[in-house]
């Protein structure tokens, strides 16, 4: 019988490696409410473990930082590289899901990550969910042994979509009517997710 979620160890890995190509500048930095994007996303990870893959700027001290062996090889190949530097110590307890959330996510909460990390007791990935159905693969949560069994299946993870990582696991959807994954791609997302910083605290 596998563990429950909400007593087994437990990792969060927070994604810095995007080009932000449509914003123009590194998004993981960005101020929202007075601090950096990447420092807001990895409150998120409440008590569990967070590991930050690719540029460490921004990231606080303590912070474990992993590089891709190849930089810039898309979300699968970060999250490969997470997985590859998580399991590499034979001594270290291995945990029993990762929750994987990109850099520019102000408003996640660890509330959040613990409901994704519940719905793991029915699926083998949760995967959040937004008002209009859209599925946010870079705000999920996996079982570590279907994560490590896909990117064999996969081989070289340069380059492949969350969705292709994604095909043929069994999935449950999380709902988010809150926009707690809402993503800043654009100055324009940018701009209003200051104004959301600034006005009234975001709910759980």
């Amino acid at each position: 019988m596998q563990p429950s979620p909400a007593t087994a160890p437990a990792v969060v890995v927070v994604l810095t490696g995007g080009a932000s190509r449509r914003m123009g500048s590194h998004k993981p930095l960005l101020d929202v409410g007075g601090r950096p994007l990447v420092a807001r996303v990895l409150d998120a990870a409440g008590g569990h473990l967070a590991v930050v893959v690719g540029p460490g700027q921004g990231v606080p001290d303590g912070v474990r930082v992993v590089m891709e062996p190849v930089p810039g090889g898309g979300p699968v190949a970060g999250l490969a590289a997470a997985v590859a530097a998580l399991t590499s110590d034979p001594d270290t307890p291995l945990p029993y899901a990762v929750t994987v959330l990109a850099a520019d996510l102000p408003f996640v909460t660890s509330a959040h990550v613990e409901r994704l990390l519940e719905a793991l007791d029915e699926a083998d990935l949760a995967v959040t969910v937004d008002r209009d159905g859209r599925r946010n693969w870079l705000c999920a949560a996996w079982r570590l042994t279907a994560l490590r069994a896909r990117l064999l299946e996969l081989g070289d993870a340069y380059g492949a979509s969350m969705r292709a990582l994604a095909d043929g696991i069994r999935t449950q959807s999380v709902d988010d009517p809150a926009d707690l994954a809402l993503d800043v791609d654009t100055p324009a997302d940018l701009a209003r997710a200051r104004e959301r910083a600034d006005g009234a605290p975001t709910a759980d």
